[in-house]
């Protein structure tokens, strides 16, 4: 009889109640929701950054492209280019230019050019070098050339005057979605200067 007694006050000393296992999925639910929403806020942050590295690239690929253009000049009588920009040779042919999606200047879509094996055979881009169509195909390169001249106070204003000096902004926008506008994600801005060459 006493070890049935023992037994019983053992086994009631070591189950657990109701409310003690209602407090401890409490506990548990509460922590999981902390640490999805934790998971949730890396994630959009690693999205965000990610998005601004690849705006940040495409935009200094542009300016590099522009660097290589001629700056054109007042007594430059060559017609302006407005449409394909294959076609442009000065940095005026830019002004108000926009591509959706990123293209090369020769219309091949970024990332689906073809590449060559020691410089001399070109072959297809393997598939899985190719970027994400979807993704491409929400961005949008913009680009303004404005004409600048400095001021009295050495600050760069916009002027309608000939002048040896242009700013050339380029930006990045993604379209999230159809219902949403684009999202500036990236913005690039060089000032570009006429130098005569030398006699």
């Amino acid at each position: 009889m006493a070890t049935r007694k023992l037994w019983l006050q053992r086994s009631r000393r070591t189950g657990i109640t109701l409310i003690e296992s209602l407090v401890a999925v409490t506990i548990t639910a509460i922590a999981g929701t902390a640490l999805f929403s934790a998971i949730g806020a890396s994630l959009g942050s690693s999205y965000s950054t990610l998005n601004k590295t690849i705006g940040t690239g495409l935009a200094d690929q542009m300016l590099d492209e522009l660097t290589s253009v001629r700056f054109p000049t007042s007594t430059d009588t060559r017609s302006v280019y407005t449409t394909t920009r294959y076609y442009f040779d000065d940095l005026d042919d830019y002004h108000n230019w926009s591509s959706t999606p990123p293209v090369h200047k020769d219309g091949v879509s970024l990332g689906n050019s073809r590449m060559t094996v020691l410089e001399y055979y070109p072959i297809a881009r393997p598939y899985y070098l190719r970027p994400e169509t979807d993704f491409l195909n929400r961005l949008t390169r913009e680009v303004s050339v404005e004409k600048i001249r400095l001021d009295a106070s050495n600050n760069w204003v916009v002027t309608s005057d000939s002048t040896d000096y242009r700013k050339v902004t380029v930006k990045i926008k993604l379209a999230t979605t159809a219902d949403f506008p684009s999202l500036e994600i990236a913005e690039a801005t060089r000032i570009f200067s006429y130098v005569p060459l030398s006699p």
